[in-house]
């Protein structure tokens, strides 16, 4: 299954004739027609893109999650098991507006969709950059990001 399939499945849809099979859940739906979705979601986890955030990219966003109460969450992202979901509005307590209101404008997405939309996409997102159960620092974390962006078709992030 490649890297846009788990996305879509931990979205809440796959694509026809894959996973749930019933069509995509309407989050999935909107990473479908709005790619910038992940890319701002890449973005995020970037620590040489500060379009979405500080700067500190994946290792602020584990930080900040555990500095928030949702460290069991982002662990279980980080770590080797099952990826536990988050709730949106703890997602977005967590983050604070202005790291929402950054997301949902590089995403092309409503302000009050932006919690909803990066619980569904950004534990995949973790959980694929962090192969080895740790956050990767330097060109570790250069060539994963690299790689996850020729997988989802060459996106800017």
């Amino acid at each position: 299954m490649g890297l846009l399939d788990e996305i879509l499945n931990q979205a809440g849809g796959a694509p026809a004739g894959r996973g749930q099979g019933a069509g995509l859940g309407a989050i999935a739906d909107l990473v479908m027609k709005n790619p910038q979705i992940i890319a701002a979601a890449m973005a995020m986890l970037n620590p040489k893109d500060s379009s979405v955030g500080g700067g500190g990219g994946l290792a602020e966003i584990v930080g900040t999650f555990h500095k928030g109460g949702l460290g069991d969450v982002v662990s279980s992202w980080v770590g080797g098991g099952p990826n536990k979901p988050v709730d949106p509005g703890a997602l977005s307590n967590a983050l604070g507006p202005d790291i929402l209101a950054q997301f949902a404008k590089q995403a092309g997405i409503g302000h009050a969709d932006a919690g909803s939309v990066l619980a569904s996409v950004l534990p995949g997102l973790v959980n694929q950059m962090t192969p080895q159960g740790q956050v990767p620092q330097g060109d570790a974390l250069d060539g994963l990001l690299g790689s996850l962006m020729g997988q989802l078709g060459g996106l800017k992030g």
